[in-house]
């Protein structure tokens, strides 16, 4: 029996107490290297995982908890373990980076389009006719790429980058579309204003 645990961005502070007791109360708990270190003021004995294969290889009899960053249901890992086949007992909902990146930027989010090139196709064009949107990125494709694909596009406007968000190393930085950014990681984001013309 598989409960999936949002923690949110991956800081203490900003998982819910809902994630909490989840994580608490399980029989076994599994999470990634990132999340692993954070979880352990809840418990100490928190498996670390690499692939998703693990946790389809995790899955006994017992309740096995499944904790992810963000929310697992906004591009996280419920959809694949879906696909594969993995039954899902009870998804316990976490703040995603988005919402927390509107948060610390003061931008509302209920307008927003939302999308990701975390390990995935990247198609600017989706970004052009949006006033405001969100994008995850990965090391493979960075701020500075999408910046700069989207100045070649012809778009003008902001980019508001974000990565580290709820740690102590966050990092939050505003460019002009087209101009480099500093800060870069596996796990950055990117909200995107553009001037569009009303």
């Amino acid at each position: 029996m598989i409960t999936l645990v949002g923690a949110g961005p991956g800081s203490r502070g900003s998982m819910t107490l809902d994630a909490v007791e989840a994580v608490r109360s399980a029989d076994r708990v599994v999470a990634f290297p990132r999340l692993k270190e954070s979880l352990e003021f809840i418990r100490k004995d928190i498996v670390e995982i690499h692939r998703i294969s693990e946790v389809e290889d995790a899955v006994a009899e017992d309740h096995l908890a499944v904790v992810v960053s963000g929310d697992p249901l906004f591009y996280g890992l419920a959809a694949t373990l879906k696909r594969r086949g993995v039954e899902i007992y009870r998804v316990v909902p976490g703040i995603s980076s988005m919402q927390y990146a509107a948060s610390k930027l003061q931008i509302p989010w209920h307008s927003m389009a939302f999308h990701s090139f975390h390990g995935r196709e990247v198609d600017l064009d989706l970004l052009l006719d949006e006033k405001i949107s969100c994008v995850l990125l990965d090391k493979h494709y960075s701020l500075t790429d999408l910046s700069e694909g989207l100045k070649e596009k012809g778009a003008e406007g902001l980019i508001h980058g974000a990565s580290y968000l709820s740690y102590e190393n966050e990092i939050l930085e505003t460019k002009s579309i087209g101009e480099s950014f500093d800060l870069e990681g596996d796990l950055a984001l990117g909200v995107i204003e553009l001037a569009l013309d009303e």
